[in-house]
């Protein structure tokens, strides 16, 4: 109880200065990611006629999405500023010549840590899945309460492999339509009209009509520039699926689902693993049996060598092959990189305490700085290995662990070093 007390006011000082970091570091990489997704919705939404008030609510619905990064790299930025303060003011000096042990130091950073690890992970289950269902209603709602929202006037926009480009629009009324359509692998069509008007089909599926009026229709071979027809008619509609523009953002991802929904996912995937692994060992089999024919075979002088190495090269190719379910790993890398990301806040510390035991000036400022590298080191590895866990045959907990286990055993070892 005494060495509780003994060190109190030492635990109240360094996690107050760690909280205080963390709030600054939060901000600065809130305020980063923040900026990013104004920018996307800008392209995507904002510059349509839309209500400016839907278009905050879906950047807050979207703000826990970019809160998984935010809180790691957060917690690493703030361990490295006050470890990086304490040592340039000599204050680690100071309290290790007393006798205060170094783990006594850290010990109320990597507490708070744990804590932050917590949040995140509730983030990543709860969080991230019930935002994106709001975000998912709200988008729905806008593409059906403005259906004209992607043609203004004077503009071309694409749909697909069709290219519209129009003059003054007034309500559902287009002027001067000219249409580019591709759709066809033989040949080309350019489609022109004075005037014509959208209707709405199906809002539920997103299916929409343009009727055009006293239009001309030129269609090209995209074999022969010499071969193209001429055509006009007093009316024409073109049907338009924007299912496919919606459905970035309607349906829910992987990374949006919560654990439970991800590990029901994966199971559900199961049977089809078990199904391309007991292919795999029939092959395996099968080859095996009929290399072991064939060199039976090739002892009695009745069968030919080339068969015989046709068969071992098959055996081999099959043993060498690691089948896997594309969609069962990647549902079983976001159930991990969901866990490993949110323990990513306490791992990340360990890193930041050996490379912030330096005594210059603005040892803050350099502790942020060396955390800013750490972290896109971080975020770049991680990438790289969800990329891999999602294509290859091993666990993805092998892959999405990776990162966590490389910052912390290196952290152990420098902060080791250090000790000495």
């Amino acid at each position: 109880m005494r060495g509780r007390a003994r060190f109190g006011h030492l635990y109240l000082y360094v996690g107050k200065e760690y909280i205080l970091s963390f709030v600054v570091a939060f901000l600065f990489f809130f305020f980063i990611f923040f900026v990013n997704q104004i920018l996307v919705l800008a392209q995507k939404i904002l510059l349509k006629n839309v209500n400016v008030g839907d278009v905050l609510l879906l950047v807050v619905f979207s703000i826990p999405q970019f809160l998984m990064y935010t809180m790691p790299f957060s917690s690493l930025a703030s361990a490295s500023m006050v470890i990086g303060n304490l040592s340039s003011q000599n204050e680690i000096l100071a309290l290790r010549s007393c006798g205060v042990h170094i783990k006594q130091i850290i010990r109320p950073i990597i507490v708070i840590s744990l804590f932050l690890s917590a949040a995140t992970l509730m983030i990543a289950d709860w969080m991230i899945p019930y935002t994106t269902g709001l975000y998912k209603d709200l988008y729905a709602e806008m593409i059906q309460s403005i259906p004209t929202m992607q043609l203004e006037s004077y503009s071309s926009t694409s749909f697909g492999k069709r290219v519209i480009s129009n003059g003054l629009v007034e309500g559902n009324v287009l002027h001067d339509v000219l249409i580019f359509d591709d759709t066809s692998r033989r040949d080309s069509r350019v489609i022109s009209a004075s005037e014509g008007s959208i209707n709405v089909l199906d809002i539920d599926r997103f299916l929409y009509r343009i009727d055009l009026v006293d239009p001309e229709i030129l269609i090209t071979d995209s074999s022969s520039l010499k071969k193209y027809s001429l055509a006009g008619a007093k009316s024409m509609s073109i049907y338009l699926d924007l299912s496919s523009n919606a459905s970035g953002f309607v349906n829910i991802t992987p990374s949006q689902m919560s654990m439970s929904q991800l590990k029901a996912a994966a199971a559900d995937l199961q049977s089809e693993q078990d199904s391309i692994d007991s292919q795999r060992q029939s092959n395996i089999s099968h080859s095996a049996a009929s290399l072991s024919q064939e060199l039976f075979a090739a002892e009695k002088g009745d069968a030919s060598a080339s068969r015989a190495m046709s068969y071992a090269q098959q055996l081999k190719d099959y043993r060498a092959q690691r089948g896997y379910s594309f969609y069962y790993q990647y549902y079983r890398s976001e159930y991990q990189k969901k866990i490993a990301l949110s323990l990513a806040c306490t791992f990340l510390v360990f890193i930041a305490f050996p490379i912030s035991f330096f005594r210059v000036k603005n040892g803050r400022m350099i502790g942020f700085g060396l955390s800013m590298l750490i972290a896109v080191f971080y975020w770049f590895f991680i990438y790289y290995m969800h990329v891999r866990a999602i294509s290859g045959s091993l666990h993805p907990a092998f892959y999405m662990w990776a990162p966590n286990a490389l910052v912390f055993i290196a952290g152990l070892l420098l902060l080791w070093r250090t000790r000495k």
